[in-house]
């Protein structure tokens, strides 16, 4: 055979397997694009490939962060003492703290000049003396009827209201000593020695900072996994290295409209008062653990304001609408009504299978991965 002939023969013949291999390779084509189509698969009647497994009961336990700032466990503002005499000016005698100076409860922090005031208290308690006299000159005369009993009680009524004046008279001797209401720091000291001072002027603020409270704005959407008592860990953009722990001691009952968040305070330990008020930071408050029927995320499909699942009994798709909670945690979401413990949910081609459509659950098989479906037959 002449040499042209054969090189012609053999051209031919790797044309025809080239046709042949590339005619094998789209009818597999059209066979796996049958399989992995749901389209396809229902109208040529065969089971549509999907990947499942089965809801179980998980413990969980729900950790919701949101911004905060610190701020005074109480405040104290004090001012001028009302007198219960006339208007008068208070002289600064003597200030003992400074703006930044921790103090506690019952230090004094300031002194007006009390000899006005103590006058006042003579004076009340020589009124006071003299009622008493009279009152006993009225039960006299009237024992001999020389008085009437109205007399008498009038006597008795200007006993007790000059009782009250001296009373308020000695008070007001007191407060020329003001003393701090807490323990804390001083933020403000408005009066200096020598000043003189009338109305209701504020004298200082004083902030409790032991224990400190941290405000944090808790997300609206997980209100239901929040309660007084749980865990809060705190991190602080003034100690980036530190993680303070504590509890929620108080919860808003108002939502903010405008943030969609709701206030909540969380009280922390400060020792020497370390932490100061107005210090932003992060908060993740950890509710108590639970059990729950559990899914994996991916499985639940969302559409408007409704949650579904894709459940399959009997090789056929079921769309289960389902209530979940607000906890997800590793990858799997509390699933609260609709799922129970053992059903077989769809995470793969959830979203393309309709109700009742027939289904392969056996992925190890339509995937071709032999080396799977054996390993789990062993």
């Amino acid at each position: 055979m002449h040499a042209d002939t054969v090189r012609r023969l053999g051209g031919v013949i790797a044309f025809v397997c080239a046709v042949g291999l590339v005619a094998a390779w789209q009818w597999h084509a059209r066979a796996a694009l049958t399989d992995w189509s749901p389209t396809r698969a229902r109208k040529a009647d065969q089971p549509i490939p999907v990947r499942t497994v089965k809801a179980e009961e998980r413990e969980f336990s729900a950790t919701v962060g949101g911004t905060a700032v610190t701020i005074p466990s109480q405040t104290a503002i004090i001012s001028i003492p009302m007198s219960s005499t006339e208007s008068m000016d208070r002289e600064v005698t003597a200030v003992h703290f400074g703006v930044g100076s921790e103090v506690k409860k019952g230090d004094t922090l300031m002194e007006f000049n009390p000899d006005m005031f103590s006058l006042i208290v003579e004076q009340r308690q020589a009124l006071l003396d003299k009622a008493k006299e009279e009152f006993e000159v009225m039960n006299k005369l009237a024992e001999r009827n020389a008085a009437s009993g109205l007399e008498v009680r009038t006597a008795e009524v200007a006993v007790k209201t000059a009782e009250v004046d001296l009373g308020l008279a000695k008070r007001d001797l007191t407060l020329c000593m003001i003393k701090s209401p807490l323990d804390g720091v001083i933020e403000e000291i408005d009066v200096a020695p020598q000043m003189r001072l009338n109305g209701d002027a504020s004298l200082a603020v004083v902030h409790q900072l032991d224990p400190i409270y941290v405000q944090m704005d808790y997300p609206m959407e997980h209100c239901d996994a929040l309660d007084e008592g749980q865990t809060a860990e705190v991190i602080l953009d003034a100690f980036p290295q530190d993680k303070f722990t504590g509890k929620v001691v108080r919860v808003s009952p108002v939502v903010s409209t405008k943030t969609r968040v709701v206030p909540v305070l969380i009280e922390v330990p400060n020792p020497g008062n370390r932490i100061r008020a107005g210090i932003s930071g992060y908060v993740r408050v950890t509710g108590e653990r639970a059990t729950g029927t559990a899914v994996p995320s991916i499985a639940v499909i969302r559409k408007q304001q409704k949650a579904m699942v894709v459940r399959v009994e009997d090789n056929r798709a079921k769309i289960q609408e389902v209530r979940t909670g607000p906890v997800v945690q590793a990858g799997y979401i509390e699933v609260l009504d609709g799922v129970n413990e053992g059903d077989e949910i769809v995470v793969f081609g959830q979203d393309s299978v309709q109700q009742d459509d027939v289904v392969n659950a056996d992925w190890q098989e339509w995937s071709h991965r032999e080396d799977l479906a054996q390993a789990k037959s062993e």
